[in-house]
């Protein structure tokens, strides 16, 4: 087998290992999901929490939203102490604190004529996977 061949194949088994440890939660109408660890609790209305509760995710498609657009024009004045981390018609991310007051990643992705949203609280230094987990967004097929 040569190197590039040895490469793909590991890059398979990772990718499918990954798989293999997680779930998936998906927002009510089931055109949005997020992958979670596991070990997660997956609710039935797009709600996730790690075993220790010291994370949590909400997975939404609201009605009122057609573009990512509509959603980087609200999304700042809801969450006044979160930044702007990337803009774009196909993608927005904002992290900082959410209404809470825990630290938060909030992303919100294209899902045909509507957008997927998810928003994840932590605690502690968790903020590596709470991005991990929030990138993981996308329109359900």
């Amino acid at each position: 087998m040569n190197k590039s061949g040895l490469i793909v194949c590991v890059f398979a088994m990772i990718s499918s290992a990954y798989a293999a440890d997680t779930k998936p939660v998906k927002n009510p109408e089931g055109n949005c999901s997020v992958s979670v660890p596991a070990n997660w609790t997956a609710g039935t209305l797009g709600n996730g929490s790690s075993p220790d509760k010291k994370m949590s995710i909400i997975v939404s498609s609201p009605k009122a939203f057609n573009s990512v657009m509509q959603v980087q024009k609200m999304a700042p004045g809801l969450y006044p102490d979160d930044k702007v981390t990337k803009s774009f018609a196909t993608e927005f991310e904002m992290e900082g604190k959410s209404t809470s007051g825990k630290p938060n990643v909030y992303r919100a992705v294209p899902a045909g004529a509507r957008v997927c949203i998810a928003e994840i609280t932590y605690e502690n230094d968790k903020m590596v996977d709470a991005r991990n987990i929030v990138g993981s967004l996308k329109a359900a097929n």
